[in-house]
């Protein structure tokens, strides 16, 4: 099976999402959210075409929804058909103020 791949940009969101879990609801609440987002990306590696098309914003992203965070990502098919996150963004964000071409892959 694929496994999906992420960006450093992706880490570092995990790593913002991990600090403020912590911080809010402590370190067990962390570990079982951060349980989902796994299942979520193994989702995402075993079905790329899972999720909702992001074309407006770029062509061929996807994003799929886990509790409260956006998962952006996009199948690279001239890598194996590897399936790559780019970013973990909360939902409330303004997605329409995020320069796509440039910070998705940041």
């Amino acid at each position: 099976m694929t496994r999906a791949k992420l960006t450093g940009a992706a880490r570092r969101n995990l790593v913002q999402i991990r600090q403020f879990t912590v911080d809010r609801w402590g370190r067990e609440q962390w570990l079982r959210y951060f349980a989902g987002l796994s299942e979520a990306f193994e989702q995402i590696a075993a079905d790329p075409d899972c999720g909702r098309p992001r074309d407006m914003l770029r062509n061929g992203l996807r994003s799929l929804t886990y509790e409260t965070h956006l998962i952006f990502f996009r199948p690279v098919r001239h890598a194996g058909g590897a399936v790559i996150i780019l970013r973990i963004l909360h939902q409330r964000q303004n997605l329409a103020a995020l320069k796509f071409f440039q910070e998705l892959e940041a």
